[in-house]
């Protein structure tokens, strides 16, 4: 088996597809794979690369199709689905298993295997992604700044328009209302019902509390017990959530949301690479202590979906050299807290202005 051979699964989705080309850019020769033979067909005969064609129904036929391999990278939603048959199909053929998922649910179900999967040397290192490298990694050097820190709050702005596969996501999780984290337990709670200011930049944002992935994965990267994640949203949509919030329910029937999806799949297509390039985003966060004690950083990074393909290759990169470790781990602990700083583009802000 070559150690470096790895596959990209789900290079036909938006995000899979963008780090395939980056991927074949820098002269790497990842094999493609998913369930889509038309897509992945043409994907591989044009970037001249190797391909393999099979679904996520049976871990064996999963396994026979990724035993040659040294890593998965999972790229194919939705994660709630896919995740756990890709996962635990990597653990019973010795395989690493990264995934680009920012969905608590997921991190959930695959810190459940961690354990299975470091008996088996196997790495599971879910969100290489900008879901959730700068907010995880900003979080563990906020812990390492300041003593007991028993408060973090954790905030993005400037993210652009978002591909079909996080849209169609969104929607699966948005009947469920948001969470947070309080005395090391998760706590559901409304929409729209947590919001404050943040400064960064010299601007004053208006921020809402989400269900990041941070609410789950910074309390095990930190130990940190109470933990909020917000991010910009735009008024429109907003006013949308609210007028909307009587029906949102019915999300939760298989069907509705499947025609949902099926809706976003034809009308949403993602930023294009003119706003990946010049789009940054501001990620900030604090940390209090009981007595009243609190440290603050800013961090700007690139682009989102521009960060998920360049740190996803990074992640990639530092697993086939044999970094990371085994079981269940964030991008923080595999990586340490300097992480996202070897991703283009990233660096600290001065929080003064």
């Amino acid at each position: 088996m070559a150690v470096s051979k790895w596959m990209i699964y789900g290079a036909n989705g938006y995000t899979g597809e963008l780090i395939a080309r980056r991927a074949v850019s820098r002269g790497l020769k990842p094999v493609l794979a998913g369930r889509n033979r038309n897509k992945i067909e043409e994907l591989a005969n044009e970037l001249r690369l190797e391909y393999k064609i099979f679904d996520l129904n049976n871990t064996n036929e999963i396994g026979s199709n990724i035993q040659e391999f040294r890593l998965v990278l999972h790229c194919a939603g939705p994660f709630t689905q896919t995740s756990v048959p890709m996962a635990k199909a990597c653990i019973s053929k010795k395989v690493h298993y990264l995934d680009i998922t920012g969905e608590i649910p997921v991190y959930e179900s695959l810190q459940a295997l961690g354990e299975e999967a470091a008996k088996a040397g196997v790495l599971l290192l879910p969100g290489v992604g900008f879901d959730i490298v700068p907010t995880d990694c900003l979080a563990s050097s906020l812990k390492e700044s300041l003593s007991k820190p028993k408060f973090l709050e954790l905030a993005f702005v400037g993210l652009s328009e978002v591909s079909p596969g996080t849209m169609k996501s969104a929607l699966a999780q948005l009947p469920y209302g948001s969470m947070v984290r309080r005395e090391g337990q998760m706590v559901g709670v409304p929409h729209l019902s947590r919001t404050r200011e943040v400064v960064a930049g010299g601007k004053t944002y208006k921020v809402y509390g989400i269900p990041w992935g941070d609410v789950f994965t910074a309390y095990i990267s930190t130990g940190i017990p109470n933990i909020d994640v917000y991010t910009d949203i735009p008024s429109g949509q907003v006013n949308a959530l609210r007028y909307f919030k009587p029906i949102i329910s019915l999300l939760k029937i298989p069907f509705v949301l499947k025609g949902v999806q099926a809706l976003v799949g034809k009308t949403i297509k993602g930023p294009g690479e003119r706003t990946r390039t010049l789009v940054k985003t501001t990620v900030w966060g604090e940390v209090r202590s009981e007595e009243g004690k609190k440290s603050t950083k800013i961090l700007e990074c690139k682009e989102g979906y521009e960060f998920t393909v360049e740190s996803s290759l990074a992640a990639v990169s530092k697993v086939l050299s044999g970094k990371g470790g085994k079981g269940f781990k964030t991008p923080s602990l595999a990586f340490g807290s300097e992480f996202v700083l070897e991703i283009p583009g990233s660096k600290w802000k001065d929080i003064s202005n």
